[in-house]
């Protein structure tokens, strides 16, 4: 029955950008940028609901009150597609590192390339960290939040992965926040696998991490203990 439901759902899910996409690419262009990336995030609601409604996957906030209000580097662990949706638009305004592989595919690509991403080549990977160091801080000074999964690719729920410096690296720069964020999104979209699990997915903020004074060496170690913590947590539940 889980396969059922991935099915039902991955079709509903390519109706859905072919339906908003090609509309969003003439209109998004002409937007002012804030007002684009609200726009954009028509897509991933939309998606999130057609999940709720095919595969009853729902999802919960444990934190929020630890949002900040400033801009700050969103740091995440990546089990699965679905976070890189919904981070989208419970962040706004959101920008997000991501493999320029995504950027080539059809219609869904060039929406995401509207949203002013950081686009990198992880095959180049001194070249990747300049970059985001490079349009991470221009990105935060205007105001705009940016993620990234150190991780560096999806992880299964009950496996752990050293974490890439790029996110504490880019925080200590900008002398902005880290929002460390743990969640089990891969136990009910799991990667690489057309199931679709029912249930609901719990995201939890953590307390916001100030970087003044701070290594990134040691920002780097603190996040992934956190997050490494957190999500044995979340799986012994």
């Amino acid at each position: 029955m889980n396969y059922i439901r991935g099915v039902v759902f991955n079709l509903t899910y390519a109706l859905s950008v072919l339906l908003f996409g090609l509309p969003g690419l003439v209109v998004a262009p002409f937007l002012p940028f804030p007002q684009r990336l609200r726009f954009l995030t028509l897509l991933p609601r939309m998606v999130q609901g057609l999940l709720a409604l095919t595969c009853g996957i729902r999802y919960r906030i444990e934190g929020r009150e630890n949002i900040p209000k400033g801009p700050f580097v969103l740091v995440s662990n990546h089990q699965s597609t679905w976070e890189t949706f919904v981070l989208a638009y419970l962040f706004l305004p959101l920008s997000a590192v991501l493999k320029k592989e995504l950027t080539f595919i059809p219609v869904f690509g060039w929406l995401l390339l509207l949203g002013r991403p950081i686009v990198i080549d992880r095959s180049r990977k001194q070249n990747a960290l300049k970059e985001i160091l490079r349009q991470g801080q221009a990105l935060l000074a205007q105001g705009v939040n940016v993620v990234i999964f150190p991780e560096g690719t999806r992880v299964a729920v009950d496996e752990e992965r050293s974490h890439f410096p790029g996110a504490a690296m880019l925080a200590c720069k900008a002398g902005v926040p880290v929002l460390p964020l743990v969640h089990n999104a891969g136990a009910h979209w799991p990667a690489h696998s057309l199931q679709k699990i029912p249930g609901t997915i719990t995201i939890r903020v953590g307390a916001p991490i100030p970087t003044n004074g701070r290594s990134p060496k040691e920002l780097n170690q603190q996040l992934e203990t956190w997050i490494n913590t957190e999500k044995k947590k979340l799986v012994a539940r």
